[in-house]
């Protein structure tokens, strides 16, 4: 099959930060896909220094066939997940953009699935979540669409939708922090702009979640975007987020860890974890004030 005969259905895009220990799990799933259709890969690191470039680029030489091609991309330049993916799509040629992680796993009729995707709809598969034990975890995201109190959202870790639409609204916005609420931001631009939202079932991956130093720095940026989320969409969030109101919070829910680490001499791990994320809205609070109350949004377009 030469170059130009070469037009994938479906562009499967993974971004990576330092991946090496789980990335080649989720390559293998991608080899195993129980499809006819053509599809790509595209790979992009974001600045990694544990060998995960290597790793992509050695699975790229490999002989994959004529259904599937390997796209290595560099967004080092930029750190963040919304660049990252920014880079990844620029460089896809599928009619459909399937999301997926570096430290996930897909099931075998993950890109068939995605296929069927239209240019109206965003696309969410069913996570199904473990812990680093491999215990499963229903409670965590359940089997659908992820609800809040404003509008639906897909999971960043599975979910598509076509180029066309993809570049249509701009694709991830880059004003946001590197990690958190890239997904729910571009869900709802999406809807707000007349889009549909689908649920896929048969998109199923299993998903690791994040433990340790990991999960602390995520809750930390989790804090961050949700003051600038507030703030972009006051109908989820109607909370003004000031310094003083922050600091307030954050005092508060440090004093509870405090008492009980002396009365019971035990601390709730969830209860650390959100106080992370009270430092994150003190954070935003800073950040979001003034003239950058509201910041312009950072989006993409095809430069093809």
């Amino acid at each position: 099959m030469s170059n130009n005969e070469y037009l994938p259905e479906v562009s499967v895009i993974i971004c990576a930060l330092n991946a090496a220990p789980t990335l080649p799990r989720q390559l293998k799933a991608l080899e195993q896909q129980d499809t006819d259709l053509v599809y790509e890969v595209v790979l992009v690191d974001n600045g990694s220094t544990d060998g995960t470039r290597e790793l992509m680029e050695d699975w790229a030489r490999k002989n994959h066939g004529d259904s599937m091609r390997v796209h290595v991309v560099d967004a080092s330049a930029t750190p963040g997940i919304p660049a990252a993916r920014n880079a990844g799509a620029r460089v896809a040629s599928g009619r459909v953009l399937a999301f997926c992680d570096a430290d996930d796993e897909v099931t075998p009729g993950w890109v068939q699935a995605y296929s069927t995707v239209q240019d109206s709809e965003l696309a969410g598969g069913w996570i199904r979540a473990y812990d680093a034990a491999g215990n499963p975890r229903p409670d965590a995201f359940g089997k659908g669409l992820i609800a809040t109190p404003y509008l639906p959202h897909v999971g960043n870790c599975n979910c598509a939708m076509t180029r066309a639409r993809f570049f249509e609204i701009g694709g991830y916005d880059e004003s946001l922090p590197r990690y958190g609420y890239e997904d729910v931001d571009i869900s709802w631009r999406h809807q707000e702009a007349g889009g549909v939202m689908r649920f896929i079932p048969e998109a199923e991956i299993r998903f690791t979640l994040s433990e340790g130093k990991s999960s602390i720095r995520k809750k930390y940026e989790l804090g961050v975007g949700r003051v600038l989320m507030a703030r972009r969409f006051p109908r989820y969030d109607s909370s003004s987020y000031t310094l003083g109101s922050t600091l307030a919070g954050s005092a508060r829910q440090l004093g509870n860890i405090l008492r009980q680490a002396i009365t019971q001499r035990t601390v709730n791990r969830r209860d650390v974890a959100n106080w992370v994320a009270s430092l994150g809205r003190i954070r935003g609070s800073i950040k979001y004030s003034g003239k950058n109350h509201v910041p312009p949004r950072q989006l993409v377009k095809d430069e093809r």
